[in-house]
């Protein structure tokens, strides 16, 4: 038998490490598994009890007890698994003072406890001395129970505590921290009194003796170790000097390293830079059952690690034989379980845990209505699913009805007092009859075709071209452009032709254009912006042939279809010979296409003409390349800067603390930090610091103007 303590410091997170994220079950009860062990204790699950979902609270076979806090949310929290085909505990309860199992408010199970439902043996916490708070107030023993930090479970053969003592975040939680172990010690004092054995484990945030610290082998804060009353208080609680037993130091007597916790801030865990705070102690009376135990340092999820002990089947014991650990922990005359049995419960061979278990909740036992059964869930309410007929309720896709062109402006204006609005397309009968509406397909059609019936909006093109001939249009009528035949002898990407003389346009080439849109739209293409600026069409794509103009001379005073003479371009005052040309003609633009004139054009002013587009693009290029080491080091990538002992690149953090600081980033040395790392002068010793981990090297990140250039970084 195996009983396991993890500080899993949210217990959700861990499914998203190693090995549980490559489990076939990726929930609690896959981790269980994969854990291997019976008894489960779990601290800092940071989860409140609305977002308990079921896979986390009835996992399988495992039965959970879970705690939690009553003010803070997301915060501490424990919970205890235990494996049903292994044992199941006699009794089970929250806190180590008993005062929640009597507050009907307080208490995590409804109604509170029983006299029979108790462990029992609770210290008199009105008579014991209790450490006052930092500001002299006497300190409230009820708080001790409120932050979720015990699940104590009869066994039998034991009472397990699963504990998440209180840490020392400062100064102000000092008293409550000591208090906490007044009490525990107390209650474990009293249970022994009684004659019962104890097993203690969890996260009890106290480093016993200097070998398991990190800074164990410095010699100033080993003699400093002791002065924290915290830790005399433990060290004189285990043996040898008390009464109970750290099972894994036992195991381990001489063993260096054996941390089970890590700064994740300052990345410890890698060099193994942390202490060990996670402990198992049990009773003398259980020595004999113990067989061994360890930490299990590669598993990941949390800044701690799993610890856990093994227990033997079974012992010889002199006066009473062969004891079996199965038959010590599932006696044949233990209690009945006092929780309520439902119909709808799971069958189980095993007996019922006690009423505190998360499977006896409300909301998990099947008599609280979920929200998911007013909605057809399945389990829960008992919802049931209706089926409806589809065919009924959609209408069946129908053949794309003959689109209607957008009319213009001054169209819809003329007509509408005359003429009703046409009436939207009424749906048809399927165009095939294996076109079934259920299918995706058949059901983007129907949209479709729903859209084709109703009127489109005017593209920009077409509501331009409308409003310069809204003279012309107005005489027309709608059902003539309806009859109109589409001219489809225009390019899809050709645009209104700049040069077209400005004659009455038909309603059709009006209210062709959107239809053009549309069809572009519907074949997957789509107009480019750069369409609308492009130069006139070829003269095989045009409609008709631009007239004939007169051949080129450069007396002739120029025109709009005639290119301007050399002469008249040199002489202009405010331009560049060469710019204008760029300008003019790109080297996409073909103008023996554009001006049918330059054939006549002499081999000499066709070499000018090459000569300058060259010169423009050299000159393009001479000032790019002049501009490019400029804005390459204006935007160069900033270079870690080097630490100032090591010399070796450094590590990029960002402030996250509150305050004016926050959100900034800083450089520290990307060494790990280890044992007798440099903390600064002021903590550490110089002679102390271990060259071999981080120095104490810091700088902001606006100081640092170290780049790269192309003949290397140059220094910060």
């Amino acid at each position: 038998m195996r009983i396991l303590t993890w500080n899993v410091n949210v217990l959700r997170t861990c499914l998203d490490y190693h090995p549980f994220s490559s489990m076939k079950k990726k929930n609690v009860e896959g981790l269980l598994d994969e854990l291997h062990a019976d008894i489960f204790c779990f601290q800092e699950h940071k989860t409140v009890r609305a977002r308990l979902e079921k896979s986390m609270a009835c996992p399988g076979p495992y039965d959970g007890f879970w705690t939690f806090p009553r003010s803070k949310t997301g915060y501490s929290g424990v919970c205890t698994y235990v494996d049903s085909r292994c044992c199941v505990p006699l009794k089970a309860e929250e806190g180590i003072t008993g005062l929640l199992l009597d507050d009907p408010k307080g208490s995590t199970m409804k109604p509170p406890w029983t006299p029979e439902e108790r462990i029992g043996y609770y210290p008199e916490v009105e008579e014991m001395i209790w450490l006052d708070e930092v500001d002299g107030s006497p300190f409230d023993h009820k708080r001790l129970d409120m932050e979720g930090r015990a699940v104590v479970c009869d066994f039998g053969l034991f009472i397990l505590f699963n504990l998440y003592c209180p840490n020392e975040t400062n100064e102000t939680r000092r008293p409550y921290k000591m208090n906490f172990l007044h009490a525990l010690q107390e209650r474990v004092r009293l249970l022994q009194a009684a004659g019962r054995e104890v097993i203690i484990a969890g996260d009890i945030n106290i480093m016993r003796a200097p070998i398991d610290s990190g800074e164990g082998g410095i010699r100033t804060s080993a003699e400093q170790h002791y002065e924290h009353p915290a830790r005399r208080i433990m060290d004189d609680w285990c043996a040898p000097k008390g009464p109970m037993v750290d099972v894994v130091r036992e195991s381990w007597p001489d063993r260096d390293d054996m941390f089970t916790c890590w700064n994740q801030k300052l990345d410890a865990r890698p060099s193994n830079y942390g202490s060990r705070i996670d402990m198992i102690l049990c009773t003398p009376g259980l020595r004999p059952w113990i067989k061994g135990g360890d930490i299990l340092t590669k598993v990941f999820g949390s800044d701690h690690c799993p610890v856990y002990i093994d227990l033997h089947d079974s012992i010889d014991v002199p006066d009473r034989g062969t004891l079996h650990l199965r038959d010590m922990l599932n006696p044949p005359d233990r209690p009945p379980s006092t929780a309520p049995i439902y119909p709808n419960d799971v069958p189980r061979s095993a007996p019922e845990p006690p009423r505190f278990a998360t499977k006896f909740f409300d909301e998990f036992s099947g008599r609280q209505t979920t929200l998911k059964s007013f909605f057809g869930g399945g389990g829960g309410g008992g919802g049931k699913k209706v089926k409806t007929n589809e065919a009924a309720v959609v209408p069946s896709p129908s053949p794309t009805p003959t689109p209607t062109p957008a009319p213009s402006e001054i169209t819809v204006d003329e007509t509408s007092a005359t003429q009703p609005p046409p009436a939207p397309p009424q749906p048809g009968p399927p165009s095939a009859p294996d076109e079934s509406i259920s299918t995706p397909f058949s059901l983007a059609r129907a949209a479709f075709d729903a859209f084709d019936g109703l009127v489109q909006p005017p593209s920009p093109i077409a509501s331009m071209a409308t409003s310069q001939h809204n003279e012309a249009s107005s005489s027309r009528s709608r059902q003539t452009s309806r009859d109109t035949a589409i001219d489809m002898t225009f390019d899809e990407d050709t645009v209104a032709i700049p040069n077209k003389p400005k004659s009455a346009k038909s309603k059709s080439e009006t209210k062709t254009k959107p239809s053009s849109s549309s069809t572009k739209s519907a074949t997957g293409s789509q107009t480019k912006l750069s369409s609308f600026f492009s130069q006139p069409p070829s003269k095989a794509k045009r409609k008709t042939p631009p007239p004939p103009s007169p051949s080129y001379s450069a007396s002739q005073p120029s025109s709009k279809n005639k290119r301007p003479s050399l002469a008249s371009v040199s002489s202009s005052p405010s331009r560049s010979p060469s710019a204008p040309m760029v300008a003019q003609y790109p080297p996409s633009f073909d103008l023996a296409e554009s001006h049918p004139e330059h054939e006549n054009l002499s081999v000499e002013e066709d070499q000018l003409i090459s000569q300058a587009i060259a010169e423009a693009d050299a000159a393009k290029e001479a000032k790019k390349a002049e501009a490019a080491p400029i804005w390459s080091n204006l935007f160069a990538k900033k270079l870690p800067p080097l630490c100032a002992v090591h010399h070796k690149p450094c590590k990029d953090f960002i402030v996250m603390k509150p305050g004016p600081n926050k959100g900034k980033r800083f450089w520290l040395c990307s060494l790990p930090v280890g044992a007798g790392y440099d903390m600064g002068r002021s903590k550490r010793a110089r002679e102390d610091v271990n060259p071999n981990f981080r120095c104490d090297f810091f700088l902001w990140d606006s100081a640092n103007s170290r780049k790269e250039s192309p003949g290397g970084a140059k220094g910060a």
